[in-house]
């Protein structure tokens, strides 16, 4: 540089310009300074105005300076080179070799001494550009044209740079041959180890891209021992071999990516090299290792690095294991990808793939049919990783085990991914399992509407079902829960039968035990009593003893034989206590303190009560803690407590109980104990005083709406009896201003977005059908349906409805059937449907659309082909109805025909019966057709005797009917005493003395 630097002086200071070729000078002096101190930065801006400001034409630079001058060209490309400015290196390499070669007619001081190597590095600056065909081709050129003795260069990077860039360019072959060029001259070239793994590393890409798997395997197997370098070196490639076996098994090239595997040194055999060599080295700083140096800070580096990685939750043997895990796994190898897994979870629990791996530990597990390991590491992921993505899949693979563990919540969770969402075909060990497993789930959890359909689907389908007894037994249980009495009984008689010799009875006492709570729904207390004699005779062990005992004491008590359901509620706490069957005891005691503390109104005192008042004392004491039957056992015992002077004990406890129930908006049966509260408050204290004590009820705080709104709903029901009773004007209306009062002041005190949904349709049903004014509940139904909650929605629909059903307006009538519809359709409750249906059809009528009113009768009554709604509780109503229907059409025989059925189908229902009679007997008369037949009357004389039978078949009830029914049943004397009075018509005791004759 010294030689380059006095020639470039020696030249410019012959010439004219001396000031700028002075400056020059001091420019490449300063390059060079700068290039010595690695600042390529410097340099590069250094060398850059020493070219533009002295060389931007190198033509004239060339015959200014010389050959020479491409020095600084060729400096500048290494300043960019350096700096990975591939393009613009290029150009600087160019131009030194194109624009300043040695000869010709350029200034004497010197050649460009780097004129060929221009070309290597021109190719190294292609190279980094990717443009690897050119870097070929530069490369192929300096080696024809360079000087065998200046021009030196290190051969084995030129040969692995040539491989790379062959491979780049799916030239494998020749890519290979100077890779192969390299290695073998690894000593005498040298090639550094770092130089032969990169040019693997692109062989290795290069072929798994091209799929030529049989490439890398020969290559391997021919060249292992020069790729197997020192572990401590080897760990520095581990993470690119990593990335290759990954890439291969992506390429489905699996026996690559396990040879690829074992180049990768155990991290802890990589450790141990590390601190040999160090221990080795001492105190000294480098040391030379054939092509390569030893820095000792380096090492330690590496070191420290390794030993951080190990305790990490992502080390290289985690990584190993999970993918030969997956290899195993591609090749079907199911117990030995189990195997891999296993050592994860067992040496790896710290791996940020835990999770995964985990799973699929379950997984393989359940595939090799290990269920003692699949259920217990599935619930150590279930506990370890709750919200996993995977949580669905384990449970899954659990769900036998979780069903008969008792995990019901889970179970449906699981079970009803698999049945909703079709993840198992039907006819499948695994549809089985989960239909049977989901139904069971809803049985066990009470949720009996849900498992009825699963459990009849899967008694069908499954009758080879391994579960079959369990699912006929589940299937006739839960039909008993719902109530369907009648086709409960028919399946647990079939049960009871079909598995009468079975080895196994579990199920047994309890099918006896379902079968006689279906005795006793359908008023068979004789059937009831045999089948609870057989659990007591034949199945003393059973679970269900102590129950069956207190069903037992409810047929009896019942059948009115009160000692000895007393006897059987004794003997329910006699077991149950044996047992500890808390909750089976609290009920026995209920059922006595009920029994033996019943008391009617403006009757003496029973002589019972006392014997109350110790299995009140005793739940209390013993049994109350948790259990449901409290609020029914403060109502019970008030009237043995008072009888034995306890009365503020009695009004205090039920206070306890509504305190304790405020909390909860659910609470069932708060609304009965506030109002035996009422009842036993009144009897000392006045309606006032009750005002007072309920806007300022004890223990019940200002968040407890529900049980705070109720109080106040008590208090509007006792001043509107107290207004309703009461002969004396003025009390009255000061009663019906109070109910004014009260209820303007629930709605001041309670903000309707305060109120949960269900208060809101307690309050608006309790304005619906207990006030005057059931407009007033249209703003808390409106507030319930306007939520995103959907909690009962179909309550609140069907209670606007029936308000909006009860005005004359057609605007409200339209929306109530509009509301009624949507309950109609949607609702999955059969009898809001009914309830919606029934109003549907007096809606019609009252709208005056007679027909279409007939047409819903219809449906309703199941009088059209292939409508069978079920319905039936407002048949008597819906018969009238459709008859009425026919009348208002003009349809007088219909009419006629259909009143008959009406009253003759539901003659002791007089609220139907007896208008229905009426309308038949008054139309009947006014068509006054004549019979031509002897034995049949003529509508008038039929229409009399029809209406006086009906009054003799009735009039034996005559003396308990209710003062409305009795207005009406006599209607229909006076109708009969009318019809005899018209012409042709013959009395009863005519027609009976014609007879005598």
């Amino acid at each position: 540089m010294k030689r380059l630097i006095l020639a470039l002086a020696f030249i410019v200071a012959s010439g004219p310009l001396k000031a700028q070729e002075e400056d020059l000078t001091t420019l490449v002096n300063n390059a060079l300074t700068a290039m010595n101190a690695g600042d390529w930065q410097q340099a590069l801006k250094l060398n850059t105005d020493a070219v533009t400001q002295h060389g931007a034409d190198p033509q004239v630079a060339l015959k200014r300076f010389g050959a020479q001058f491409g020095l600084i060209w060729y400096r500048k490309g290494m300043c960019e080179l350096k700096l990975k400015m591939f393009a613009d290196a290029m150009k600087s390499f160019e131009t030194c070799y194109r624009d300043f070669p040695n000869g010709g007619d350029a200034p004497a001081g010197g050649g460009n001494i780097f004129h060929k190597m221009a070309l290597l590095k021109w190719g190294e600056a292609a190279m980094g550009a990717e443009n690897y065909e050119l870097a070929i081709e530069q490369w192929k050129k300096f080696i024809v044209e360079r000087d065998k003795v200046r021009d030196k260069y290190p051969q084995g990077a030129f040969h692995v740079n040539m491989a790379i860039c062959h491979f780049r360019i799916d030239k494998l072959e020749e890519g290979i041959e100077h890779l192969e060029i390299a290695i073998k001259n690894k000593t005498t070239f040298p090639t550094q180890n770092a130089a032969i793994i990169s040019g693997f590393q692109a062989f290795a890409t290069a072929a798994i891209s091209a799929k030529k798997e049989p490439l890398i395997l020969d290559f391997v197997e021919k060249y292992r021992g020069d790729l197997m370098i020192a572990p401590f070196e080897m760990q520095r490639f581990s993470k690119i071999f990593m990335k290759l076996a990954g890439d291969a098994i992506s390429a489905e090239m699996i026996r690559t990516a396990l040879v690829l595997y074992q180049f990768v040194p155990p991290t802890q055999v990589a450790i141990n090299d590390l601190r040999i060599h160090l221990e080795r080295m001492g105190t000294v700083a480098r040391i030379p290792d054939g092509s390569s140096l030893l820095i000792k800070a380096q090492l330690d580096g590496e070191l420290t690095a390794l030993e951080a990685e190990q305790r990490s939750p992502k080390s290289i043997e985690m990584i190993k294991l999970a993918a030969i895990a997956y290899i195993h796994e591609q090749n079907e190898h199911m117990h030995g990808a189990f195997a891999a897994y296993l050592q994860l979870e067992s040496f790896h629990q710290k791996s940020e793939s835990r999770e995964d791996n985990l799973y699929h530990l379950v997984r393989t597990s359940s595939i090799i049919n290990e269920v003692a390991i699949t259920q217990k590491y599935g619930e150590r992921f279930l506990i370890t990783f709750p919200e996993s993505k995977y949580k669905a899949d384990v449970q899954k693979m659990m769900l036998s085990s979780l069903f008969f563990d008792g995990k019901y919540e889970t179970c449906i969770e699981i079970a009803g991914d698999i049945i909703e969402n079709k993840k198992a075909a039907e006819g499948t060990p695994e549809h089985d399992l989960a239909l049977f497993v989901l139904g069971g789930s809803y049985f066990y959890t009470g949720q009996y509407d849900q498992a009825g359909p699963l459990l009849d689907q899967h008694v069908e389908k499954y009758q080879e079902s391994t579960f079959i007894m369990s699912s006929e037994y589940f299937q006739a249980s839960n039909a008993s829960r719902l109530q369907f009495w009648s086709k409960a009984a028919k399946l647990l008689d079939a049960f009871l039968e079909k598995y009468k010799e079975a080895s196994d009875q579990g199920y047994t006492p309890l099918a006896l035990y379902d079968r006689a709570n279906c005795h006793y729904a359908e008023d068979e207390p004789e059937g009831a009593l045999v089948k609870l004699e057989r659990i007591i005779t034949e199945f003393a062990d059973s679970p269900v003893l102590d129950q069956a005992y207190n069903l037992r004491g409810n047929v009896q008590q019942s059948n009115k034989e009160l000692e000895a359901a007393e006897a059987s509620y004794l003997k329910a706490i006699e077991v149950g206590e044996i047992r500890g069957n808390d909750s089976v005891v609290g009920e026995a005691l209920y059922y006595l303190v009920a029994l033996l503390g019943e008391q009617k109104k403006g009757q003496d005192p029973s002589p019972r009560l006392p014997d109350a008042v110790p299995y009140a004392d005793k739940y209390w004491k013993d049994y109350s803690i948790g259990s449901p039957y409290r609020p029914q056992v403060a109502v019970a015992q008030v009237a043995a407590l008072g009888n034995a002077g306890r009365g503020e004990e009695a009004l205090k406890r039920l206070q306890e109980v509504i305190s304790e129930m405020a909390s909860n908006p659910e609470a069932v049966g708060l609304e009965e104990v506030i109002n035996s509260y009422t009842e036993e408050y009144l009897k000392t204290h006045t309606p006032d005083e009750l005002k007072e004590h309920y806007y300022n009820f004890p223990n019940i705080r200002n968040a407890d709406k529900a049980a705070r709104a109720l109080l106040r709903v008590a208090l509007i029901g006792v001043f509107e009896e107290l207004g309703k009773g009461e002969e004396d004007e003025a009390k009255k209306r000061a009663a019906e201003a109070m109910v004014k009062i009260l209820f303007q002041e629930l709605k001041a005190d309670f903000e309707l977005k305060d109120l949960s949904n269900f208060i809101l349709v307690r309050l608006g049903d309790y304005l619906r059908e207990k006030t005057a004014a059931p407009r007033e509940a249209l703003p808390y139904y409106d507030e319930a349906l306007s939520r995103q909650d959907q909690s009962y929605r179909f309550a609140a629909l069907l209670g606007r409805a029936d308000v909006y059903g009860q005005s004359a307006a057609k605007a409200d009538l339209d929306k109530a059937v509009e509301d009624f519809e949507r309950i109609f359709s949607d609702s999955d409750e059969k009898k809001q449907r009914e309830f919606a249906l029934y109003r549907i059809i007096e809606i019609l009528m009252k709208k005056e659309d007679y027909a279409e009113a007939a047409n819903r009768a219809n449906e309703y009554l199941n009088r059209e082909e292939g409508k069978d709604l079920g319905f039936s509780k407002f048949a008597p109503e819906v018969s009238y109805i459709l008859a009425q229907s026919f009348e208002k059409r003009n349809m007088k025989d219909d009419a006629i025909s259909m009143h008959v059925k009406v009253w003759s189908t539901y003659m002791g229902y007089i609220k139907i019966s007896a208008p229905s009679v009426i309308t038949w007997m008054e139309l009947s008369a006014a068509r006054n057709r004549p019979s031509n037949d002897p034995a049949i009357p003529g509508d008038r004389q039929g229409a009399y005797e029809g209406g006086y039978r009906y009054l003799e078949l009735t009039g034996r009830f005559k003396d308990k009917m209710n003062k409305e029914d009795l207005a009406e049943w006599e209607k229909v004397g006076k109708t009969v005493d009318k019809i005899l009075g018209m012409g042709g018509v013959k009395s009863m005791e005519q027609i009976k003395k014609e007879k005598e004759k």
